[in-house]
Parts: C-alpha cells; sequence; structure tokens
C-alpha cells in the first residue's frame, strides 16, 4: 500500500514525478480553497441584487421632478444653465378602503377565493424632502430668493429645505 511514497533505486524516477504531483496536486487545492471562497461570495452578491419595479419608478419620477424644477427655474431671468436635485423622502404610498368592524378597521375585500383583494383607492406619491438648485445668476440675492419663493409655492416644499448657489463660471 502507498507504493509511491517508497524511494527504492527501481522506481526513483518514477517516485520523484509522483512526489511532485502530488505536491502540485496539494497546492492548487489550498489555492482552491482559499480563492474558491471568494468566488463563491461575488456569485452570491449578484444574485441578491432583486430587480424592483418600484425603485426605477422612484428614479423616474425624480428625474421628472427635477426636470420640472429646472425649466421653471430657466424661465426666471438671468438664471441660466441649470442643474436641479430633487430628494424624495420614501417611496409610492398605496390607499385602500377600510370600513370598521366591530370596533376594528379592516380592509375593504372585493372578489373571493383566490382572486379576492383589497379594493385599491389612489396611489400618493413621495413627499420632496429637499431641492437643491445651481445656477448661473445664483450669486445674487433676489434671483435666490424668487427662486425659493417659486420653486416652494409650485411644489409645496418649505423655502428651509431648498437652497440656490451660483454655478462656477
Amino acid at each position: 500500500m502507498f507504493s509511491f511514497f517508497k524511494s527504492n533505486e527501481e522506481n526513483g524516477e518514477k517516485s520523484n514525478k509522483k512526489t511532485w504531483l502530488i505536491l502540485i496536486g496539494a497546492v492548487l487545492g489550498v489555492i482552491l480553497i482559499l480563492f474558491g471562497s471568494n468566488v463563491e461570495k461575488a456569485e452570491t452578491d449578484t444574485e441578491q441584487k432583486v430587480y424592483s419595479p418600484d425603485e426605477d419608478e422612484l428614479i423616474l419620477y425624480q428625474k421628472y421632478l427635477e426636470e420640472r424644477v429646472k425649466s421653471i427655474c430657466e424661465s426666471v431671468d438671468g438664471v441660466q444653465n441649470v442643474t436641479a436635485i430633487v430628494t424624495l423622502a420614501g417611496g409610492f404610498e398605496s390607499v385602500y378602503a377600510t370600513e370598521e368592524r366591530d370596533g376594528n378597521e379592516e380592509y375593504v375585500i372585493i372578489g373571493s377565493g383566490s382572486g379576492a383583494g383589497a379594493l385599491f383607492l389612489s396611489r400618493n406619491a413621495p413627499a420632496i424632502a429637499g431641492i437643491g438648485i445651481v445656477c448661473h445668476g445664483g450669486d445674487d440675492a433676489a434671483v435666490r430668493q424668487e427662486l425659493t419663493a417659486l420653486i416652494s409655492a409650485a411644489f409645496h416644499v418649505s423655502t428651509n429645505r431648498i437652497y440656490v448657489t451660483s454655478a462656477e463660471k
């Protein structure tokens, strides 16, 4: 048994080759053990990213608001090259019909069996947490005040959540 570990003169050259093959195999095994776990971890990290249409919808809504802010600001005299950033608080909120039964508020269910579901009423957009505006002309105090008041009125955001600054020239 394990005659390849025995070194005698008849198979001395064969024994050296077998020993080297075993050593190379052992080194490769250790390398696979050490680095193989990182490859598996990288694969699971990409698998954990789950597609969410809600995230895409939020990004689209945020870009829509930024374009609206930009177009409103550019319509003010003396304002050019506007960049707007809108920060949202939370996500979209679905509102369902409810009714009170026996002192408890419960969802109104329509349908039966597997087709049963709550009665959908509306969907509310996320609140705007803050707006940042960078533009040429933003260094003028009167322009900053006008843009702040305009954006506050248009988006129902308090003026302390709007920041206007000048772009580099």
